[in-house]
């Protein structure tokens, strides 16, 4: 390690302690390249391993970028059109005719950008219980189980309102299904991780063994206090909005591919047509994008992907003109937002390191 990273890291280590993080792990990229990995702290409290590169971490939300990225992926190979009726699309379960749906359809794009006329209930999607069976995208929708216990149907007109929705992407990830005539998982795998060739990248349910051989370097989830979470880690019910986990180098890797993307890159897994509509702010909220956030310091544009559930906590930042951006990736759950935690301490830190505009 240079003695820019020492720096980065030694600064770093006395933040982490100051907010009972066990363990992080951070990656940084410059010119659409890895610049390098920092880790710190322990996979698990009271258990001395530490934290490494293969450490592997819960995405939580920001599973929604990648599913938007397989998603548009499909547009691409003409499977799938942002901007038709998406009940097209759905063999198993339709949204329900009604007022608002005859005033606009609800599309693939309205679905990514959270515009589609969906509100979730009140404590819907919560953590998935193991005694139950593991819902299907068809059972969720339908209001079969205690994660999302109404019918979903379209509550305002399509492309009028934001509400962030996790009922939005289990249809997008029931439209997946649908299409490919395969679960979601094994979808995503053949459509984002196996041609970007990453080995630690899986959306898990939790139930069954994940696919790769570093399943042994799951991280354990922890809460504000640095103590282990019951179960030592949870899952979701929908897949497609909480159910990635990855290591902070790999997600920075899909990141590098969406910049690559964006900036004209025809060799990359996106066209840069789908990742200019991708990074450009939709419909009746302009700091949203298809799947991510959109915002500007100083001037310059940047993305973000955010993921907040019960032991983990993590945040992605990248500025596409410049090229770069960072991954920071911890097993605790702070109790408060990313950039009042760690983890907006450490974008800062690394921002004001390499002259970046900051949040």
């Amino acid at each position: 390690m240079d003695l820019h990273n020492r720096l980065l890291v030694e600064g770093l280590q006395e933040r982490m302690t100051h907010f009972s993080v066990p363990g992080a792990g951070i990656a940084i990229f410059q010119e659409n390249q890895l610049e390098c990995s920092i880790n710190l702290g322990i996979e698990e409290a009271g258990n001395p391993q530490k934290v490494n590169a293969d450490s592997i971490f819960h995405a939580c939300s920001m599973s929604k970028m990648v599913t938007s990225i397989g998603t548009l992926k499909l547009v691409q190979e003409g499977l799938l059109d942002l901007y038709e009726d998406v009940n097209v699309y759905l063999n198993s379960w339709h949204i329900p005719e009604n007022q608002y749906t005859i005033a606009k359809k609800v599309t693939i794009s309205s679905l990514l950008a959270h515009q589609a006329g969906f509100i979730d209930p009140e404590g819907s999607f919560d953590v998935y219980q193991e005694q139950s069976p593991f819902p299907t995208p068809k059972d969720l929708l339908s209001g079969r189980t205690k994660y999302n216990s109404e019918a979903v149907e379209v509550k305002y007109t399509p492309d009028s309102e934001f509400h962030y929705s996790d009922t939005g992407f289990t249809i997008l990830e029931l439209i997946i299904e649908d299409v490919m005539g395969e679960s979601f998982s094994s979808a995503m795998d053949r459509l984002v991780f196996a041609p970007l060739g990453l080995q630690k990248t899986f959306f898990w349910n939790g139930l069954s063994k994940p696919r790769c051989a570093e399943a042994a370097r799951l991280t354990v989830g922890h809460d504000k206090h640095g103590n282990m979470v019951t179960g030592t880690r949870v899952h979701y019910p929908n897949l497609s909005g909480a159910g990635l986990w990855t290591t902070p180098s790999e997600m920075a890797l899909i990141a590098i591919e969406v910049i690559k993307s964006w900036g004209g890159d025809l060799t990359s897994l996106l066209s840069p047509a789908s990742a200019q509509k991708m990074l450009t702010g939709y419909g009746c909220a302009q700091y949203v994008g298809l799947g991510v956030f959109l915002s500007q310091a100083n001037g310059e544009p940047y993305m973000i992907s955010k993921g907040w559930g019960i032991g983990y906590q993590c945040m992605l930042v990248t500025y596409p003109r410049q090229k770069c951006g960072i991954v920071v990736m911890t097993n605790s759950e702070p109790g408060k937002p990313q950039e009042q935690a760690f983890i907006g301490e450490v974008i800062r830190f690394v921002s004001q390191a390499y002259r970046w505009p900051g949040l």
